[in-house]
């Protein structure tokens, strides 16, 4: 299956390599980053470069082909972490994999709360923060949980790459109550909210 999450910080990372055997689809930076550029590489990560669009259909074809082994892909289709209180558009080529390898797409939603429930941005990883700068914040944030909510899967029978990713966009912001920009019903885009340190 074809696993495609909102993407908060890099908790979402760890929390999706707890729950299944997976392989991510990175951006190529990654596999610089300590632990967890170690582990993307130890789980057979697809790292992609995303600064141009040639190496694009190899990132479809390599998703595809992973998926038709009998593989779980991890993808985050915004391409970059969103605070929470907006939220990227699911761009759709991962999608197109799905389409080709004919698995069904199965969308997760994530979110960070504080010990008393509210929900919190401060856990995000946005803006010019470093993965420690990051790491140091979380670690300040008392009683920070990362909710995990795993919804139903959607079928690419008969569906386009668009039609998918808005689908898995529209389930994913119904549990957010973030809506995602492409997503059905969606009218206008949200933009990244810096995160106070």
């Amino acid at each position: 299956m074809l696993v495609v999450a909102n993407h908060l910080s890099w908790i979402d990372v760890l929390a999706l390599y707890a729950t299944w055997p997976m392989r991510l689809q990175a951006k190529h930076e990654v596999r610089a980053w300590p632990v967890i550029g170690s582990l993307a590489s130890r789980t057979g990560a697809l790292f992609v470069d995303r600064a141009g669009l040639r190496d694009l259909p190899r990132t479809v074809a390599g998703t595809a082909d992973a998926l038709r082994a009998g593989g779980t892909v991890g993808v985050f289709p915004e391409g970059t972490t969103w605070c929470g209180a907006a939220a990227g558009t699911f761009r759709r080529a991962a999608f197109q994999a799905a389409i080709d390898a004919r698995v069904p797409v199965r969308p997760v939603a994530f979110t960070l709360r504080l010990a008393g429930g509210e929900a919190t941005a401060a856990g995000a990883f946005v803006g010019d923060q470093t993965l420690w700068d990051s790491l140091r914040r979380v670690l300040r944030l008392p009683g920070l949980t990362c909710g995990m909510t795993v919804l139903a899967d959607i079928d690419p029978a008969d569906r386009d790459r668009r039609g998918l990713a808005a689908a898995a966009a529209t389930a994913v912001g119904a549990v957010t109550g973030t809506p995602h920009p492409g997503a059905v019903g969606h009218r206008s885009a949200g933009r990244p909210v810096p995160v106070a340190a």
